[in-house]
């Protein structure tokens, strides 16, 4: 195999689909956080008055 088909079989498509995922992952982040809200330490762990704590 000669050096250009390695680089379009291989190299080009592992490069789109890296950047792909990192742009998909940025614009996940920015829209949850556009139209839901930045996420308090407070909810992520429960509030403690109104979360359930005990299951017994």
């Amino acid at each position: 195999m000669t050096h250009k088909v390695i680089t379009f079989e291989f190299v080009v498509p592992t490069v789109l689909a890296a950047v792909l995922g990192i742009v998909l992952s940025i614009g996940a982040v920015h829209l949850t956080n556009h139209y839901l809200g930045p996420v308090d330490q407070l909810e992520a762990n429960g509030s403690e008055a109104g979360g359930v704590t005990d299951l017994r």
